[in-house]
């Protein structure tokens, strides 16, 4: 299920591995018809995957059935804003400690850099449970928008 208001966009998609996919499809054809750098989108779409891959693999990891993955993209005039919102189980954001890159891969860890990858990417990263106790990660990414001679529509 998918809406389109002004510069609000809402789309709710299953909790399971398959819809990767189409989210992955969704935010960066969103994040290019906001003019943004093909880095910039780069950037939102590993961001959006990891997020979303975390819930399924972690806030669904006990629940039957799995319930949906919520996301709200908003573009604003300064910033480009991903709402990924789960009912699964919370977690403890401003406690994690990402791992030491190189050394975490270098020590045989092929997992666990999510999180790292994330900040990473976004210029803001923000974790809240909700007052209807989902839990939100917000992804925000200032907008450098393409200049108007590189700007072209996405022909999808």
């Amino acid at each position: 299920m998918a809406s389109l208001k002004k510069d609000n966009f809402v789309l709710m998609v299953p909790g399971h591995p398959s819809s990767l996919s189409v989210i992955r499809w969704v935010v960066t054809r969103l994040a290019r018809a906001a003019d943004l750098t093909p880095d910039q989108v780069d950037q939102i779409e590993i961001a959006v995957d990891e997020a979303c891959t975390n819930v399924i693999e972690h806030a669904y990891e006990s629940l039957l059935p799995k319930p949906p993955i919520h996301l709200e993209i908003q573009t604003k005039d300064e910033q480009f804003v991903v709402d990924v919102i789960d009912c699964g189980q919370a977690f403890d954001y401003d406690s994690f400690v990402s791992p030491k890159i190189p050394e975490h891969w270098l020590e045989g860890h092929e997992r666990g850099v999510g999180i790292f990858l994330i900040r990473q990417c976004m210029d803001e990263v923000l974790y809240d449970v909700l007052p209807d106790e989902r839990n939100r990660m917000r992804l925000v990414k200032k907008r450098h928008p393409l200049p108007l001679s590189e700007s072209q529509p996405d022909p999808c």
